[in-house]
């Protein structure tokens, strides 16, 4: 990757959808440097030390937040850059014992007040650091579980922050060997695990490398379901009170048995048509499958465009894609960190629009790597558009999404 004053970057303009009203992407900026340190040479490293954007001081821009080598160190933002890092508390840290193949840390609003507070999943249990503004409170214990010393494994038992009650409250969803456990956040801990599901755990078969599962809204109440993309097509289990119902097939597709491999293929859940159902965005061979939620079942999968997937060249191990809102209107988008640089897909009512390369940066062909590069979208400076954020070779990039 060359330095950012060797690289010369431009934006690109989504067309408007004729006869609507116009909807367009975000024209980003020209990439600039917001601080000379979570890179490479600062001696950050992707198997080493998570990093995150989140809005840890409630003032509605992202900062960074990074699990260092001696402990949680976060770059407030200002708006226009990130400010000297500070060490917000001395642990969650490699030289404390955290690892990225054992220990999952999150940042997420346990408490309801605003600003993301750490979760961490270590050797004895879930410790919680709230958020006071400046600084990381104590690591503390809100629930002894979901921890090595319980039997849970990285490459056996995905653990996620969700809200599965509706109570705007992230709760614990752990896909355990029995099946699927929930802990809830009443603000101050997290409860008891308790059993929701006896289905897509481990002794019913699911396996991190062959069958993911994600949790998102598809039934358009408040409250996170269960989607598992299984051997022969896609499971949801709703949220109800206090338990997940039992699971459905919705869709005979997206499956294993239909040739989909998470090492080929990227799935993801995100509202595309703007009707408050999560849908199904798949990255196969072809191209890029939607399927929409509908009650009760997902419409047939549909290649809505013929770009993002294998035969165009793109590559899990190369190649980033994520959905994200990218314009004015309430529709995920898809983001693709390229051969090249950022190519955007605004969505439009049922498909997305031919993709458009909006910055000539962030892509392979610039030395951006999967294994060692992170790039995310995030508000930087609380605008409500999503930024591009990358932490490069030097230091941490970004360009400003200007809609």
């Amino acid at each position: 990757m060359t330095k950012l004053t060797e690289v010369g970057m431009f934006a690109g303009l989504m067309m408007p959808l004729t006869g609507a009203p116009e909807v367009r992407a975000a024209d980003f900026s020209e990439p600039e440097m917001w601080i000379e340190d979570f890179g490479v040479s600062s001696g950050w490293r992707l198997d080493r030390h998570p990093r995150f954007l989140a809005d840890v001081d409630g003032d509605g821009r992202a900062d960074i937040v990074g699990f260092g080598e001696q402990g949680v160190v976060v770059a407030l933002s200002t708006g226009d850059c990130f400010a000297e890092p500070r060490t917000w508390v001395d642990n969650y840290s490699y030289s404390n014992g955290w690892r990225v193949d054992k220990h999952p840390r999150f940042l997420a609003d346990v408490d309801g007040d605003g600003k993301m507070d750490v979760v961490g999943f270590g050797n004895d249990g879930v410790f919680v650091s709230q958020s006071t503004g400046s600084k990381f409170r104590p690591p503390k214990l809100w629930v002894k579980d979901y921890s090595i010393s319980t039997g849970w494994r990285m490459d056996r038992h995905p653990r996620v922050l969700v809200d599965v009650t509706g109570d705007e409250l992230p709760d614990i969803v752990g896909f355990g060997a029995s099946g699927v456990y929930v802990s809830r956040s009443t603000g101050t801990k997290f409860t008891s695990p308790k059993l929701w599901l006896d289905d897509f755990g481990y002794d019913q078969g699911w396996r991190v490398d062959r069958t993911p599962r994600l949790v998102g809204r598809v039934d358009g109440d408040k409250k996170a379901d269960i989607v598992g993309f299984g051997n022969d097509g896609v499971y949801v289990a709703r949220a109800g009170d206090g338990s997940f119902a039992r699971a459905k097939l919705w869709l005979d597709d997206f499956g294993y048995d239909q040739g989909w491999r998470a090492d080929k293929h990227v799935r993801m859940l995100g509202d595309v048509d703007g009707d408050g159902r999560e849908d199904i965005v798949g990255f196969g061979d072809k191209g890029t499958l939607l399927a929409l939620a509908r009650s009760g079942k997902f419409s047939g999968a549909k290649r809505v465009l013929d770009d993002f997937g294998v035969d165009q060249g793109w590559r899990v191990d190369r190649h980033v894609r994520v959905l994200a809102r990218v314009d004015d209107d309430d529709r995920v988008d898809i983001v693709g960190f390229g051969q090249k640089g950022v190519i955007v897909a605004t969505a439009k009512k049922d498909s997305f629009r031919e993709p458009k390369r909006e910055v000539d940066e962030f892509g392979q062909a610039q030395g951006w790597r999967v294994d060692v590069h992170l790039r995310v979208l995030a508000d930087v400076n609380g605008d409500g558009l999503l930024d591009i954020v990358g932490f490069g070779d030097y230091g941490t990039i970004v360009a400003l999404a200007e809609g």
